[in-house]
């Protein structure tokens, strides 16, 4: 049985230029933040727990409750001069969403409102500047799927 996976270089990440109002907006100018960015990192929300345990219980019990807002943190190098860096860091200082997209080379992937929670840097000898974002997501995501190709029947001559 072969394996199952899908590559990470080509990865497209980007960011929407202006504040959004939905997760995939039509009419968004994308920001690209790949050339710096080297990990995307997904972490749900951890759902809350209802007790539902009763005098017949022998132990406690409980149940899901509601979820927490979704998190992903893009780390990376830093940059003064991209535009997509400055998107985010300008979404920090102001409270703004932006809509994102993750995209895999084959065309899979998220995209995503957010808001930015925290934006970090680091410095290290014998190193580059590093930088990282955190990201509270607004709502679900909604899965990208590949673009439909259509291809031609030659087989009736």
């Amino acid at each position: 049985m072969s394996s199952k996976y899908e590559k990470a270089q080509g990865t497209k990440v980007s960011i929407s230029a202006t504040a959004a109002k939905e997760a995939n907006p039509v009419t968004a100018v994308w920001q690209d933040i790949d050339c710096t960015t080297k990990e995307v990192s997904y972490t749900g929300g951890q759902k809350s727990d209802i007790e539902v345990t009763t005098l017949c219980s022998t132990e406690q019990e409980m149940t899901n409750g509601l979820a927490a807002p979704g998190e992903i943190t893009l780390s990376g190098n830093w940059s003064a001069d991209e535009a997509g860096q400055n998107t985010l860091r300008n979404a920090y200082d102001t409270d703004e969403l932006h809509a994102f997209k993750v995209q895999f080379p084959t065309g899979n992937g998220y995209a995503f409102l957010a808001e930015v929670r925290q934006n970090s840097w680091s410095v290290s000898a014998s190193g580059v500047v590093t930088a990282s974002f955190t990201l509270r997501l607004k709502g679900k995501s909604v899965p990208l799927k590949p673009a439909a190709t259509l291809t031609k029947d030659t087989s009736q001559g």
